[in-house]
Order: C-alpha cells, then structure tokens, then sequence
C-alpha cells in the first residue's frame, strides 16, 4: 500500500479482516507522491521473487480507502490464478460519478462506451485497457517486464495538469499494455470505494446528498434543492 499519514478507519478494519486469516501482512509506504511509493514498494516485493522453481509470487495493492468483504482476497486470487492474466483488479466504482474504474477497447481500437451486461455474467476475468489499485493482483514475474518507472504523471501539450494529462496510475497501465501484459478486472469480485458526502435537508425536508466537489465548484453553496 502507498498510504498518506491519515487513513479511513472501515479500511483498516478491512484488511484487519480481510487479510490476516489468510496469513497476509500489509506492507506499506508512506509519503506524499503515492506513484513514487507504490513503485518503490512493489519493487522491493518483486525483488524477493527470485526462485525460479516456486509458483510465481502474486503482489496484491490496497488503497487506503478500499472497502472489501473478508473473503474478497482468496477469490480475487482464484479466479487470477485460474484467468492466464497478469493483473487482476476488482470491480470497484469512481468517485464522484456513476461509472465504473476500468476502460475497455472495442473490437475497433476504440474506447468502449458500452458493454453487453452479459459479457460480465459470463466471464470470470474480462480484458481491460486501464483499472486501479484498490484491490488488484499483480504477477510478480510480470513485473519484471516493465521498464521503470511504471507510475509516472505527464502534464498534457501545455505542459498543465487539466484534461489531457495523464495520472501516475494510467502510465503503469499503458506501460503494461505495451509490454504484452494481459489486463483484467473480475466481476465476481466487488469493491466499495470510501467516500465522503454532504448531507443537506431538501425542501421537504429530507435528505439531500451533495458531493464535496459539487460543493466546491459551486463557489461553497449547497444544491439549489436545499431547504430555504
């Protein structure tokens, strides 16, 4: 885990019960460029890989704010194990907005704007272009592969962070793609996404849910729902 200094306390108790009946201790690294600490730390993990008689050593990466059931971990890895991909993550929502953290290309080249529900029904792992770290299966020896860094941000043709950049974590999933990594997420597998939100009485008064970002582009101001 790349962690700040401060942390979600249902996350904690998470991984309290998530991964200590399975044998699993959490390694952490804490700093402020999260990009630069979870390379360092997968690094090192991937450095204890080097017995090339045993089965393949599999790195599993947290995010601070992941939610999980207790026996999230030893089904992600059974249906990783069994899928033939390098990286597996769960299926886990963004922040803020309705879509899901992963991308995924059409039979075209393009990004997919819609996938049949089906697809997900019957495919333990299906091939993403990009994902997370919420709670995600790395292939040590997979690892290996890449040419370091693997979590880099670039600014966009400005030179600025707005649209057009790219973040820390797409680079290390482009760097894969390109490396012949196979990228998957698992639907049989969920993961809550801790979040923050603003809760207002609505002019009925009952309750109305804003988004801190909402709030914050919005100059301050609560939803104009809000009771007045």
């Amino acid at each position: 885990m790349s962690v700040p200094r401060l942390g979600w306390q249902d996350h904690m108790f998470c991984w309290a019960r998530g991964l200590l009946p399975y044998g699993i201790a959490p390694v952490r690294l804490e700093g402020a460029f999260w990009g630069q600490c979870l390379e360092r730390v997968l690094t090192d993990m991937v450095e204890q890989d080097d017995d090339p008689k045993a089965p393949p050593l599999w790195i599993l990466t947290l995010d601070y704010d992941s939610v999980w059931e207790h026996d999230a971990v030893p089904r992600l890895l059974t249906y990783a194990v069994a899928s033939g991909f390098d990286v597996v993550a769960a299926v886990q929502m963004k922040r803020k907005d309705d879509q899901p953290l992963f991308t995924m290309r059409a039979p075209d080249g393009e990004p997919a704007k819609e996938v049949r529900r089906d697809h997900f029904i019957y495919n333990n792992v299906v091939e993403v272009n990009t994902a997370h770290f919420g709670l995600t299966l790395i292939r040590a020896d997979a690892l290996k592969k890449l040419p370091h860094p693997w979590f880099l941000g670039t600014p966009n043709e400005e030179g600025k962070w707005g649209d057009g950049r790219t973040d820390d974590d797409i680079h290390f999933w482009k760097v894969a793609k390109e490396a012949g990594l196979k990228l998957g997420t698992c639907p049989r597998v969920v993961l809550g996404h801790a979040e923050v939100w603003i809760k207002w009485p609505n002019r009925s008064m009952q309750a109305l849910l804003q988004h801190p970002a909402d709030f914050w582009d919005r100059g301050g101001t609560p939803p104009d729902e809000v009771w007045k």
